[in-house]
């Protein structure tokens, strides 16, 4: 049987002090004398009782020290608790930080690895910077933007689909010159100088051979040709397009070839 705590003693004491007390008072209250070893019984009995009592609030009082110690060492505990549990929070996201680190470390590393088993000279990287710079690949127009499946710059199968590739053709300049005849009248008081005149029929010297892609304007600039100028104005047929077209067509072309010679010369001498 476990023992009686503090306060049950405690409460057992005050209770044989109101016996004890309410049986002295009887005998003091009692009209007949009785015995005086009676009376100093109670007395000392009594005593005895307030002894108890003294002694169980003394235990009371330590009792009450240490739950307030108790209490505050619990408070300091939870307290504890707590930063270990915000500790242990951190660490978990320390730890999958440091997974994600390690993972990418681990494929860098891979990726490394796989790097210097196939090593590429630099005599490769240089052949295929030059390739890119000599096909104009080193600039992107101003609206590309990442993720656009468009290539960001002009092939040569585009530039030469474009206007430029395209002045030579008798066609071509046919529709330019429709166009030019169709402008309103409001803009045939424009007329050039006499000097610019001598000047644009001043004859053109042979295009020079250069070693990369060259564009020429085929279309020679004459008065006739100006807005305007509807006198003596006869324009080619597509069928027998005069001789000045023929010929320049033939050196665009020939330029062309000799373009491309030289640019697989120079690939093959790298």
């Amino acid at each position: 049987m476990a023992a009686p705590s503090t306060r049950q003693r405690l409460l057992s004491s005050l209770d044989d002090v109101e016996i004890v007390s309410k049986e002295l008072l009887k005998v003091l209250t009692a009209p007949t004398q009785s015995d005086d070893s009676g009376m100093d019984q109670l007395i000392q009995l009594l005593v005895q009782k307030d002894k108890e009592i003294q002694t169980t609030l003394t235990t009371a009082k330590e009792q009450g020290k240490l739950q307030r110690k108790y209490e505050a060492l619990k408070a300091e505990v939870e307290n504890r608790d707590q930063d270990i549990r915000q500790l242990q929070k951190s660490l978990k996201d320390v730890e999958s930080t440091l997974s994600t680190a390690i993972y990418q470390a681990k494929a860098k590393l891979k990726a490394v690895t796989q790097a210097n088993g196939r090593k590429i000279s630099s005599e490769d990287l240089i052949k295929y910077a030059h390739k890119i710079s000599a096909s104009n690949a080193v600039a992107a127009p101003s609206t590309w933007a990442i993720g656009d499946p468009r290539r960001p710059y002009p092939t040569e199968i585009d530039m030469r689909l474009g206007i430029l590739a395209k002045l030579g053709d008798p066609t071509i300049s046919n529709q330019a010159l429709q166009q030019q005849a169709s402008f309103p009248e409001s803009m045939n008081t424009l007329r050039p100088q006499p000097h610019l005149e001598q000047a644009l029929n001043a004859p053109q010297p042979p295009p020079p051979q250069q070693s990369g892609l060259s564009w020429q304007h085929s279309v020679e600039m004459q008065p006739n040709n100006l807005p305007g100028h509807h006198s003596g104005l006869t324009p080619p047929t597509a069928h027998h397009p005069p001789p000045h077209f023929e010929q320049k067509h033939k050196d665009h072309e020939d330029v062309e070839i000799m373009s491309s010679d030289s640019s697989s010369s120079s690939s093959s001498d790298e």
